[in-house]
């Protein structure tokens, strides 16, 4: 009765959840595929509680709603990563193929949607109807749930990417955020697989299905938690890396730079580092530079990676690091604070300073002031 209750709560939170992200006026088509998956975790939910309670034999009919619908987990959770993005502000015939397994799996149940009340209070007695213990088909709907996570563990992977080819601070860009929620669906991919597994040597259908079910309302009201105290979660993001004048998709072949002028340019990028030092500017980006360069922004990316062994990122805190290091070994900086420095010279927080400064030098900028005194 008490894990029915916690369920049914749960269902409630989400389908709040879900009505206020389906209304938010910025970046619909994402806030709204974020509110599909809080609706389809919220019918899990409320389907749960209705069989516990013994609603189902006043109301046969709504027998194995929740059934297909866990194959939408995965196709949800790509599709809404992808669109954030790519700032994507509609689906194409494309992205609807997502939904292929939950709509054959729909078709294969269609004759215990068909049957009339009475069988399905039958075959679920006789345990002869939809099979929502161990089996083939829950195998399979684990396993389709678990590509689609790896799906977009990669779709991250290469925006992080993207970033450090892009930007020198990624602190306004990056999605820790995003990540932190899909470490929770990980964690309930986990628990699925291994209740599931368990469920098929020892049994104990009911106790597995409630773990499930109780690790998901967890995660409902965790997500609403992170919706109040980071509003960003559910606030308009901004896709910078395709709004900058990038190539990244026109292979080096077809550049046109030859090594001489690769030279010749790499030259030049390095005098302007040194004597105008744009890395000063915290939020100094790949197109900025290669203005100033005056070469596109694909080119600057392949000499700095070609001829600095870099991607941008590195690349531009490197002299960050140095213009510290420097800056720490003059007398007149004695008398500043070491994070001072380090804003001055071009780190826009705490965190990524040290961070940075301690992959470039192996010490933190607090030991390596040390042994300059």
């Amino acid at each position: 009765m008490l894990f029915n209750t916690v369920f049914l709560l749960g269902a409630i939170h989400g389908f709040v959840l879900a009505l206020v992200l389906a209304t938010k006026k910025v970046n619909r088509l994402s806030n709204r595929i974020m509110g599909g998956l809080m609706l389809v975790f919220s019918v899990d939910l409320v389907m749960a509680s209705f069989i516990g309670f013994g609603s189902h034999l006043q109301f046969p009919h709504l027998i194995g709603l929740d059934f297909a619908i866990t194959l939408l987990y995965g196709p949800l959770l790509f599709l809404y990563t992808s669109t954030l993005i790519s700032g994507q502000a509609k689906l194409s015939g494309k992205d609807y193929l997502n939904f292929t397994p939950f709509l054959l799996l729909l078709i294969y149940t269609l004759p215990f949607y068909l049957m009339s009340g009475e069988e399905k209070i039958e075959s679920i007695t006789m345990d002869t109807g939809l099979n929502y213990g161990p089996g083939l088909i829950t195998d399979l709907k684990i396993g389709i749930n678990l590509i689609y996570i790896a799906f977009v563990l990669v779709l991250l992977v290469r925006y992080r990417k993207k970033l450090k080819d892009n930007f020198s601070s990624l602190e306004k860009r990056n999605l820790d955020w995003l990540q932190w929620f899909i470490l929770g669906v990980v964690i309930l991919a986990v628990i699925a697989t291994t209740t599931n597994f368990l469920s098929t040597i020892y049994g104990a259908d009911v106790l597995y299905t409630n773990i499930n079910l109780l690790g998901i309302t967890v995660y409902v009201y965790s997500i609403g938690y992170m919706g109040l105290r980071q509003p960003e979660f559910f606030a308009e993001f901004e896709d910078q890396v395709t709004k900058e004048k990038t190539e990244a998709n026109v292979s080096y072949s077809k550049s046109g730079l030859d090594e001489n002028t690769a030279k010749t340019m790499m030259e030049k990028l390095s005098e302007i580092m040194e004597k105008e030092k744009p890395y000063i500017d915290n939020e100094l980006n790949l197109s900025q530079l290669s203005d100033a360069v005056g070469i596109s922004a694909h080119n600057l990316t392949e000499i700095i990676n070609t001829y600095g062994g870099k991607n941008f990122y590195d690349f531009v805190n490197s002299y960050r690091v140095e213009e510290v290091k420097q800056r720490i070994s003059e007398k007149t900086s004695e008398n500043l604070t070491i994070l001072a420095i380090g804003l001055e010279s071009g780190f826009n927080s705490k965190s990524s300073f040290n961070s940075v400064f301690k992959k470039h030098t192996g010490m933190t900028p607090s030991e390596f002031r040390k042994t300059v005194s």
